[in-house]
């Protein structure tokens, strides 16, 4: 009979500045036989830390090394910390490829050819690549170009659903659109991940492409179109300054708790799968995809979205370590997450069809159908970005929510911090031109899986 090993759940409060935030250590009750032990270091706290426990419990019971982890909201500062004191985790799993590609240019972060054999059960660019070595592979995605509104409270018409700048609240709430800026991690990344999607559906993949690899300026019209569209969309939607400065004081995990108000204190919250598990539960809530917008180009546009995911990568080559590497990267763990409803887990393995969604989690299937129809999916570009362009971006969203008439000298201050950074790092060519086609994987191209089209306002026929 296997021995499933009981995970037990503490909560600190981290001290100091740079480790601010809650930390979860889920410990094994008893040292499994043998002693082995890999240690694995991730963002998940809370529910997502038991639901990520049930995926290092089959890795358990399958191996019988015993699996330490360690979920913080500051896991860049824990990571730097650790990797400065010499000793890292075997294993980090981060959101940010920018800082991965920065420890794989440094040597901190491992190669993984060798050691994930299966690479075809992703395609390939979905696999952090850098001069020719695989260094991380995808273990939850999420879908960022959504937007969310309770039906109870609210039905956007089609219309509404096209053009986000036809949108008014008509009396029915304060503003059409929830808006929270406040996290622990970084301050400011809702608001980078408008930019992000307004780019991407304004001018399309190639532009964001180069955008988020640093090759196109912030102060080009591309990107400064992006920002003022954003700026029109809140201005019409009823979010005036008091509206915005609240904003500022906002959780991201709160704003769309306004949805539900009665009467509602907005209508549409714009953010990413991962929000339905901060919404009551009951509540009968969909959404529909950011739409494309109006970049003086007619004619049919195949849907494009924006998403996040959180990259596997190995700092330690023990044998425990390239076990779990190969255990993450395969289809048995990736579909443990994603079956548990309400979950907010979503797999870029091939083998993990969306089907996989329990049947009592419609909105779960219907967001990895989404991505899955998508014909382009692209990177969110602030994880892309080296730490200090990516702080920058997050504080710009901040500072142009205050004070938009600054927007032309912010989006030059942040050139310069692109310039630096830059300078800085130094990667070679090939490093870049392997950023450039990453930040655009392309379609999941899944197996039976046909591209939808769609019309030319995003929306599905």
């Amino acid at each position: 009979m296997r021995r499933r090993t009981l995970h037990r759940v503490t909560t600190r409060i981290v001290a100091g500045l740079a480790l601010l935030g809650a930390t979860v250590y889920a410990t094994a009750c008893a040292p499994l036989p043998g002693g082995r032990t890999v240690s694995v270091l991730a963002t998940w706290t809370g529910t997502e830390a038991e639901h990520f426990g049930k995926v290092l419990a089959a890795f358990e019971d399958r191996t019988g090394i015993h699996v330490e982890y360690t979920g913080t909201r500051a896991i860049d500062e824990t990571l730097r910390s650790d990797l400065r004191g010499g000793t890292p985790p075997d294993i980090a799993i981060l959101p940010s490829t920018g800082d991965l590609a920065q420890y794989a240019h440094s040597g901190d972060l491992l190669p993984l050819d060798g050691v994930v054999s299966r690479q075809d059960q992703y395609g390939r660019p979905w696999l952090l690549r850098l001069n020719r070595k695989v260094y991380a592979v995808p273990f939850k995605v999420n879908l960022k170009s959504l937007v969310w509104y309770d039906r109870s409270r609210w039905w956007p018409s089609p219309q509404e659903m096209r053009d986000p700048l036809s949108l008014r609240t008509g009396g029915r709430a304060r503003s059409v659109w929830c808006l929270g800026m406040q996290a622990l991690r970084s301050a400011g990344w809702p608001g980078t991940d408008w930019i992000e999607d307004i780019l991407l559906h304004q001018v399309g993949p190639e532009k964001y492409r180069k955008w988020a690899s640093g090759t196109l300026a912030w102060t080009s019209d591309e990107v400064r179109q992006a920002w003022e569209t954003w700026g029109r969309i809140l201005d019409a939607s009823g979010l005036d300054r008091q509206g915005r400065r609240v904003a500022l004081l906002t959780d991201f995990s709160e704003a769309g708790l306004g949805l539900f108000g009665d009467p509602p204190g907005c209508l549409l919250e714009h953010q990413a799968s991962f929000v339905i598990v901060t919404y009551p539960s009951g509540r009968d809530v969909d959404f529909f995809p950011f739409p494309s917008l109006p970049s003086g180009k007619g004619g049919a546009v195949r849907r494009s979205v924006v998403v996040s995911a959180d990259f596997a990568g190995m700092f330690n080559a023990t044998p425990q370590a390239k076990e779990l590497m190969r255990f993450l990267a395969g289809d048995e763990a990736q579909r443990i997450w994603p079956a548990i409803p309400a979950g907010a887990a979503f797999s870029a393995n091939l083998g993990v069809p969306p089907d996989v969604h329990s049947v009592k989690d419609p909105v779960g299937r219907k967001v990895a159908d989404t991505l899955d129809g998508a014909a382009m999916v692209c990177l969110d570009a602030s994880d892309l970005m080296p730490p200090a362009l990516r702080d920058a971006f997050g504080d710009a969203v901040i500072e142009y929510l205050s004070a938009p008439e600054r927007l032309p000298d912010l989006l030059t201050e942040l050139d310069r911090v692109q310039d630096r950074v830059k300078n800085r790092w130094r990667p070679n060519e090939q490093e870049r031109k392997d950023l450039l086609s990453f930040s655009c994987p392309g379609p999941l191209n899944r197996p039976g899986r046909p591209i939808r089209p769609v019309k030319p306002n995003g929306v599905t026929p």
